[in-house]
């Protein structure tokens, strides 16, 4: 259904500066709202080649201005970048977040979600890099837009779907979940994003980028192997938590997922940095945070790796228990507790500042 205030194409006007797209009538801001867009999907339709081997897709999603925004020109649609690929996975939980604005005078800021499988090789390490970290620095410019694809024309189409931003602010717990015309369910979640230009570090919210580095000690061993030698596969998502103001629905939003790291109790995981508005709105202090540490099963999806334990923190509670003794030390260390609330291992920070 297409708003009476839909948009033309000869009124749109978009940029992205610092990361954020603005696609609205002659570039008003006054009434804008910024808001952060982040999907997940479950029991997706397995169309993977060699799916009969045991195979499974590599669901990835992209984001564009939907019809009726007037975002289709001669030279192409206005893209607001794409989610990181997931490999051999039906039940992604795709970590990026899309900054995009939202004209709360307009209330009609449709976007078009599409997810694709890639068909490029799952030990290409660098796809993951690019998508994480280069496409929200694509400059777009409707009516001139000269840009790549953001997906491979060989990649198949997993399904489609069209909504509306402020439909979904709107909404009890702030996300949609819409069926697949090819299968399974896509789960779109939006909400208004703080930011604060003019606050100090010492007001109660804070901007600039997060950089940290963690590494895990003394992990059990849950894994038996071949002649008992065999070691787990660890890796850890970092996830913000997130509460509806009126409803009190809460729900955790997966913001980085490290890399795995196979056959050890002890990994050094690499560095990672996370702008603090999609982190934790620039609430140092009291935005409750969550690490979870995982096995990952090699050969199947994701949804079937092994929960270890998890810990909860802040970013100001990481800034304080960066490690003073070294990278084994256990005395600032973070405890991982199981579901008995068990400890299951460490985890050391060895970096934790705001740049």
């Amino acid at each position: 259904k297409r708003s009476p205030n839909h948009l033309s194409a000869s009124s749109i006007c978009a940029t992205q500066r610092n990361g954020i797209v603005r696609g609205y009538p002659n570039c008003i801001t006054a009434s804008n709202m910024r808001v952060q867009v982040s999907l997940r999907a479950e029991k997706l339709d397995n169309i993977a080649k060699g799916r009969w081997r045991g195979k499974k897709s590599n669901p990835y999603g992209t984001v564009s201005l939907g019809e009726g925004s007037g975002s289709t020109s001669v030279a192409g649609t206005v893209d607001f970048g794409k989610t990181e690929i997931i490999h051999n996975n039906l039940n992604p939980k795709w970590t990026k977040i899309f900054l995009l604005e939202h004209d709360e005078s307009q209330s009609w800021t449709p976007l078009k979600i599409t997810i694709y499988d890639s068909r490029s090789p799952s030990t290409d390490k660098q796809t993951d890099d690019f998508n994480r970290q280069n496409t929200s620095s694509l400059l777009i410019r409707a009516n001139s837009i000269q840009l790549p694809s953001l997906y491979k024309s060989s990649d198949p189409m997993m399904g489609e779907v069209n909504v509306e931003v402020g439909e979904i602010l709107g909404m009890e717990g702030q996300e949609l979940k819409l069926d697949l015309e090819h299968g399974g369910c896509l789960y779109v979640h939006i909400t208004e994003s703080i930011e604060s230009h003019n606050q100090t570090r010492g007001g109660e919210h804070t901007t600039g980028t997060f950089h940290c580095h963690l590494r895990g000690l003394d992990l059990e061993n849950i894994e038996s192997g071949i002649l008992g030698l065999g070691a787990i596969d660890p890796y850890f998502e970092l996830s913000k938590k997130y509460t509806h103001p009126q409803s009190g629905i809460q729900r955790w939003i997966c913001v980085y997922r490290s890399e795995h790291i196979p056959n050890i109790i002890n990994p050094y995981w690499r560095p990672f940095a996370i702008e603090l508005e999609k982190l934790c709105h620039g609430n140092l202090a009291s935005k409750e945070l969550k690490i979870a540490v995982w096995d990952q099963q090699n050969g199947v999806a994701r949804s079937a790796d092994r929960w270890l334990g998890e810990c909860e923190v802040t970013v100001e509670w990481l800034m304080k228990c960066v490690t003073k003794g070294g990278n084994a030390s256990r005395e600032d260390a973070l405890c991982v507790r199981d579901e008995k609330q068990e400890e299951i291992g460490l985890i050391v920070v060895l970096k934790a500042e705001i740049l």
